[in-house]
């Protein structure tokens, strides 16, 4: 059995705090970004349309996101949170092959998230979709390994809903991937997308409570 070790540190608080800093993407995107933007359509309009530099047809439906610049900032700060959340919340657990996979697949998300800031999907439609993809997936898979493994450190909750969030993205990614009708590509897109990143936010808002926690014990032991 896997134990959880919530040390007093605060490189640990800290990557608890960068993790659930992940808000920021769902706050720009849905009150800042998108009430501005020609369509308020979460069904029919992808997420990357938030981000298009210009004008023009996204999915078949014209789009025009004037605070484009608010959304790809988002992605690039988020992803770059996802990363180094994932290298400083590693402690969580005891190093092992699997603790260094969940981790090190959730960094990947990260790069991807990165990626699709830098590279718009009307100015590199191919980098931006390999982008949104590996952040897709890779975030599914490392939720879904983090909830098999706080399974086992007697954190079933948890373990439980990691697992759900994780399974129901890597369905919805898959279905993306196979672009439905344009008329639900959105919610497809949407269901693929948050689930996982709901879970690293509370996870991560998790961690960060728990350290401190510790900390004020260990400060009243002394």
């Amino acid at each position: 059995m896997r134990e959880l070790t919530f040390t007093a540190s605060r490189s640990l608080a800290a990557g608890g705090l960068l993790w659930a800093s992940l808000a920021q993407i769902f706050v720009v995107n849905n009150a800042v970004v998108l009430p501005r933007a020609s369509s308020q359509n979460l069904a029919e309009h992808i997420i990357s349309a938030l981000g298009d530099t210009r004008c023009g047809l996204i999915g078949g439906f014209r789009f025009c996101s004037p605070w484009h610049e608010a959304a790809d900032v988002a992605w690039i700060v988020g992803g770059v949170c996802l990363i180094l959340g994932a290298l400083l919340n590693a402690v969580v657990f005891p190093p092992d092959r699997l603790r260094n996979l969940a981790f090190g697949v959730l960094a990947v998300s990260g790069v991807g998230l990165v990626s699709t800031g830098f590279n718009p999907y009307n100015l590199r439609p191919a980098v931006h979709l390999l982008s949104a993809g590996t952040c897709f997936f890779c975030g599914a898979v490392g939720v879904l390994l983090l909830g098999g493994m706080l399974r086992q450190a007697d954190r079933p909750y948890w373990g439980a809903a990691g697992i759900l969030c994780g399974v129901t993205s890597i369905i919805s990614a898959t279905l993306t991937a196979l672009r439905p009708d344009p008329y639900v590509q959105g919610l497809f897109e949407r269901i693929a997308a948050w689930p996982s990143v709901v879970w690293v936010i509370c996870f991560g808002a998790y961690i960060a409570f728990s350290t401190r926690r510790s900390y004020r014990s260990r400060s009243r032991g002394r």
